[in-house]
């Protein structure tokens, strides 16, 4: 059985790690970018909304740095084919290009991270972490099946 002592440990560990990353974000606005760029490739000729969608953040934060991408020439927004009102993105070659050298600077910083860990033990972080987000991906449903339809009328 999992202690509440075990629990506050494990809520204390990610909290360091997610404010490191976040502050490690803010330092290097690339790293926001490359997000953006990213999820576009995942999903080439995309709406602002769906891209928001799968990154989980506002559209209006999608929009605002498509303009600036589109501005920096990686990425390209020209109407979508089914519905002219509204728009879709994709990369360029340019933003093909800073995504690989973001990669491998991002890489490379997370080499630096553990390069004195053992091999099993980065596959067991690697384990740990996916069966995290798998059980919160889990209790998510559960949470979403259990509540009323928002909207719907209660009699």
């Amino acid at each position: 059985m999992v202690s509440r002592e075990d629990v506050e440990g494990l809520v204390a560990a990610l909290f360091v790690v997610n404010n490191g990353m976040t502050r490690a974000m803010k330092q290097r606005p690339k790293a926001g970018e490359l997000r953006l760029l990213q999820t576009v490739a995942m999903h080439e000729g995309s709406r602002p909304s769906e891209l928001a969608e799968a990154m989980g953040v506002d559209r209006s934060l999608v929009t605002r740095q498509l303009r600036d991408l589109e501005d920096e020439g990686k990425v390209t927004v020209r109407p979508d084919p089914s519905d002219g009102r509204a728009f879709v993105a994709e990369l360029t070659e340019q933003g093909r290009q800073e995504i690989a050298e973001l990669t491998e600077f991002g890489m490379r910083r997370f080499e630096s991270f553990v390069e004195d860990w053992d091999a099993d033990e980065i596959r067991e972080l690697t384990r740990l972490l996916w069966k995290f987000e798998h059980s919160k991906a889990a209790v998510s449903e559960r949470e979403q099946e259990e509540r009323p339809e928002r909207g719907r009328r209660r009699r």
